[in-house]
């Protein structure tokens, strides 16, 4: 692993694990649909770092870390518990990267982080149980008509996968990408969440 060994065993744990734990993160912040959301937001971060782990990257760095994050299953159970510094995680991992490896490696890497957190805050639509009949009424119907306009300028985003993203996901993704540095280098949030394909 010729990327990671120019890290120190800490550094290497820190860069390594953030995928995982930043997902996680994000799931445990809305505690809406209860055991069942965790329980499929955790399935789909699971399954999400299997298939980037056997995916290809514009970065051998960030499927380095992918595959190694893997490779180190039996820890997730630990990285579970060091949730509580995920954010400040993140700028510290962006800024080792940085000092080592070639800013498409750092880009990669962010980019990598913020996939992992909107794909969890998807996977569960807790939009559904917490708002009152009006309210889901009104998001159905905005909806479709940004559906129409989609369709009518040719655009493939699916607003509808916005719903999966509760307020407090929504915070948490934020406060990610800007400890990531996401908004300055890659890109606002809301243009990574209409990126990634369902």
């Amino acid at each position: 692993m010729a990327f990671l060994e120019q890290f120190s065993a800490g550094e290497r744990d820190l860069i390594v694990s953030l995928p995982y734990r930043a997902g996680l993160w994000v799931s445990a912040l809305d505690s809406t649909g209860g055991r069942q959301a965790n329980e499929q937001e955790t399935k789909a971060l699971e399954a999400i770092i299997h298939r980037k782990g056997r995916g290809m990257f514009e970065s051998a760095f960030v499927h380095e870390v992918m595959v190694d994050a893997i490779t180190r299953r039996d820890e997730w159970k630990d990285w579970a518990h060091r949730l509580d510094s995920v954010v400040g995680d993140c700028e510290k991992a962006v800024v080792l990267i940085g000092k080592k490896l070639i800013r498409r490696d750092v880009d990669a890497y962010r980019q990598n982080i913020m996939h992992i957190t909107v794909e969890v805050a998807k996977a569960f639509r807790e939009f559904d149980l917490k708002e009152s009949v009006l309210v889901r009424l009104w998001a159905c119907i905005r909806l479709a008509l940004d559906k129409m306009i989609g369709i009518a300028r040719g655009e493939e985003y699916e607003s509808e996968a916005l719903l999966n993203i509760s307020y407090e996901e929504d915070i948490a993704l934020s406060k990610i990408a800007m400890s990531l540095g996401v908004g300055e280098q890659a890109g606002t949030v809301a243009e990574e969440i209409a990126n990634v394909k369902s």
